[in-house]
């Protein structure tokens, strides 16, 4: 992948041979360790040139229960994968392909194909912009943990700002491939882990394993689609019927990355993105002055400024709604309620 992906001599051989070949007249030279930064660049377009099959389970801490899904991938690079759900029960047999381009969702129960974005069904979706992160976030890097039967450097993400722990990845020492990421609230606990239990490194996989087909009885059905992205703020603004308004305040090292459009049962809806080169966040506006609707959990009160909002944090990211002078608004991200709120107040 380009800007995202699923990222995958053990510490014993290595002390051995240190061991064996020590200069006879003093101390070996201890090896340099590797630049984190390049490190992490690496990480990042791994998938562009390795192919693996393996498992992987992810886990999403909430404030009384933990949820699992676990998922069989096959990935042929450059950019096609293949994602079947063994767990929770009502997502077994879910199936997903792509091609970094376009994600085919085939949902049995249902009997539909769901065309999709891919960024928004990948267990490893994660768009990492490395100048940004240099800013925002020192890393440390650890040599060497154990994920998966494979030996793997640590990367510790904290935050120049709130020097709070934000991210931590394995990455796979042969291979650049992410073997497992943590990802932490801002009080350090943990928000989420994704981890490979198996993988194997392979040089080629069957093309039928990614083709994106209707089966016969079922149909295909759009997602949640919108327009082309644009780092253009004038020309997405020109695009709009109505007059969007932008927050006077931002998260610290949060700067305008991109922004699109979509039309909806008639409605205009712009979305701004907004990142930290690690972290993300979208701020949603249209015409209605309509809440949107809500999945469980139940949303939550939250003031925003003078005006009443409400939110719902799940899968590690929180949802803060309001209505203004016949708008509506939505943020996303994963931040904390209050701190959304802080900058909903601010619009």
């Amino acid at each position: 992948m380009r800007s995202r992906g699923a990222r995958f001599i053990s510490l014993a051989s290595m002390l051995m041979l240190a061991g064996v070949f020590a200069p006879a007249a003093g101390p070996a030279a201890a090896a340099a360790a590797p630049d984190a930064y390049a490190l992490l660049q690496s990480a990042v377009t791994a998938d562009d040139h390795v192919s693996f099959s393996g498992s992987v389970t992810t886990l999403v801490y909430g404030g009384t229960s933990t949820s699992a899904t676990v998922v069989r991938i096959e990935h042929k690079a450059p950019n096609d994968w293949r994602l079947w759900y063994v767990a929770p029960a009502d997502a077994y047999g879910r199936l997903i392909i792509s091609n970094e381009s376009v994600a085919y969702e085939y949902e049995p129960t249902t009997g539909k194909v769901f065309s999709n974005d891919w960024a928004s069904l990948s267990p490893f979706a994660t768009t990492l912009d490395v100048g940004r992160i240099k800013r925002n976030y020192t890393i440390q890097v650890t040599e060497h943990a154990a994920v998966a039967g494979r030996s793997a450097h640590m990367l510790s993400l904290t935050s120049n700002y709130s020097h709070a722990l934000v991210l931590r990845l394995w990455v796979d020492s042969p291979t650049g491939i992410i073997l497992r990421r943590e990802t932490y609230h801002g009080d350090g606990t943990i928000a989420s882990k994704t981890e490979f239990d198996s993988i194997r490194f392979v040089k080629d996989l069957p093309d039928d394993l990614f083709k994106m087909t209707v089966p016969v009885g079922m149909t295909l059905s759009p997602g949640a689609e919108y327009g082309a992205s644009t780092t253009a703020m004038d020309s997405l603004v020109g695009k709009l019927n109505f007059k969007p308004v932008g927050p006077r305040e931002l998260a610290d090292g949060f700067t305008f990355e991109k922004g699109s459009t979509a039309d909806r049962g008639g409605v205009q809806t712009v979305q701004f993105v907004y990142s930290d080169g690690l972290r993300s966040l979208s701020l949603f506006e249209n015409p209605t002055g309509r809440y949107p609707t809500f999945d469980d959990p139940a949303p939550k009160p939250m003031a925003v400024g003078k005006l009443d909002g409400k939110y719902v944090t799940s899968a590690g990211q929180t949802l803060l709604s309001w209505n203004d002078n016949g708008l509506n608004f939505t943020l996303v991200g994963d931040l904390p309620a209050k701190e959304l709120a802080h900058i909903a107040s601010a619009l």
